[in-house]
């Protein structure tokens, strides 16, 4: 073959390739056209046919790509797909708990309720939100709900800054979660302090409030973190149910929940109380190292003399058996049969410590204290307005403080 022919046949073949690699590029652009067009044009969803979309990427993460790519680019709110597909890997996690199964229906929420359930700041700030619950084959006990926006014309739509929102607070819930079972009470007190903004609230008491609460976990909560049960999710609030809390007298599972709630700032604030465990101490009365008496035990005249020395002064209420025994800084009270002053009988049912007291509730409590002094020794007083409740298991003592203007305690009474 000569070299002009080959010449002609390369020539052939190129134009042959070229017109090939144009027709294919063409078709690929068509095809792309086509779906783009077809994804513009296939109409507005009904809140109904959003819903469904959500829910097949709800109840089967394969579906999750097809959801997103279904929903018309003025519906998705300018949502990327990573943030979609996060989303809805957390609203997976939310719906699968506690052994709901899969989705199998939902329904559309009224406004009235939608407003009761989220509250009318979120539902206009949003537009107006279109709620639906998510229902299946069991009523669950917490219900799961996705949410939308609409416009004035009755179009909904996701929307990006409450789905970022939502995303960002379960994150931080994640990440203090995380702390706590790790043990990391200086990283867990970095993210209680944008919630407590009294003077009170030295770096000591909230170490002491983040080591109690690492202590907790450790100690009486049975279940795993992926077991915590979301009660509530919305951008501004997350409420997580902890189950298998032992109580503080260690005989049975309480209810413990845990809410995070995003400030005007920016900043997340954790409402996270535990319940003091019974501080038996504190029913005592010592002076020094000493313990003197205590609330619930009976004494007689001499036998309180005995242990504290002859009172200063005695006031008696021989009709209702009251005996009212004052000593410099403590006033103590018994309930029983009066003969007269030197000769009673009584149960201690309270002891009041006042100004200048030489005296100490169990080995920690006095006058004189400071609210930050209170709170180092009893991280979590402050939830109960400074009231210390102990169960001894037959009888309940309550421990109260009084306060000067100056926050200063001037006054500690307990009863029981």
């Amino acid at each position: 073959m000569n070299r002009s022919v080959i010449k002609k046949m390369t020539a052939v073949v190129m134009c042959i390739t070229v017109m090939f690699s144009f027709c294919a590029c063409n078709l690929a652009e068509q095809i792309r056209h086509r779906v783009h067009n077809r994804i513009s044009v296939q109409g507005e969803l009904p809140v109904q046919e959003l819903s469904r979309l959500l829910i097949s990427a709800i109840n089967d993460k394969r579906n999750t790509a097809d959801a997103y790519s279904s929903i018309p680019e003025d519906q998705n709110g300018g949502l990327s797909y990573s943030y979609f597909y996060e989303y809805m890997n957390i609203m997976r996690s939310v719906s699968t708990q506690d052994n709901n199964g899969k989705v199998i229906s939902f329904r559309v929420l009224n406004d009235t309720d939608c407003i009761n359930l989220i509250g009318q700041r979120l539902y206009e700030r949003y537009g107006t939100v279109k709620g639906v619950e998510l229902l299946y084959n069991e009523e669950a006990e917490y219900p799961v709900y996705l949410f939308f926006s609409e416009d004035s014309e009755g179009k909904v739509s996701l929307s990006a800054e409450w789905i970022t929102s939502v995303i960002n607070i379960y994150n931080y819930g994640n990440h203090y979660f995380t702390l706590l079972e790790s043990g990391n009470s200086d990283a867990v007190e970095a993210l209680l302090r944008p919630g407590f903004t009294g003077d009170e609230y030295t770096e000591s008491v909230l170490y002491a409030k983040a080591n109690q609460l690492c202590e907790f976990y450790r100690l009486r909560v049975m279940s795993d973190s992926s077991e915590y049960e979301i009660v509530r999710l919305v951008p501004n609030q997350m409420v997580i149910r902890v189950p298998e809390t032992i109580a503080p007298d260690g005989s049975m599972f309480e209810n413990h929940l845990v809410t995070l709630d995003l400030q005007p700032d920016g900043t997340y604030t954790i409402e996270d109380e535990v319940n003091l465990e019974p501080d038996l101490n504190l029913v005592f009365l010592v002076r020094g190292d000493e313990r003197l008496v205590r609330v619930g035990n009976s004494y007689t005249y001499d036998q309180l003399v005995s242990v504290m020395g002859e009172p200063p002064m005695i006031n008696m209420d021989e009709e209702s058996g009251m005996v009212i025994v004052i000593y410099a800084g403590v006033l103590l009270r018994f309930d029983g049969e009066i003969i007269d002053s030197t000769n009673w009988e009584g149960t201690l049912t309270s002891i009041r410590l006042i100004a200048n007291s030489t005296y100490s509730i169990g080995y920690n409590l006095y006058v004189g204290m400071s609210r930050s002094q209170i709170l180092t020794a009893y991280p979590f007083v402050d939830e109960s307005e400074y009231i210390i409740s102990i169960n001894s298991g037959s009888r309940m003592y309550e421990v109260v403080f009084g306060f000067d203007e100056n926050d200063i305690v001037n006054t500690i009474k307990v009863s029981g």
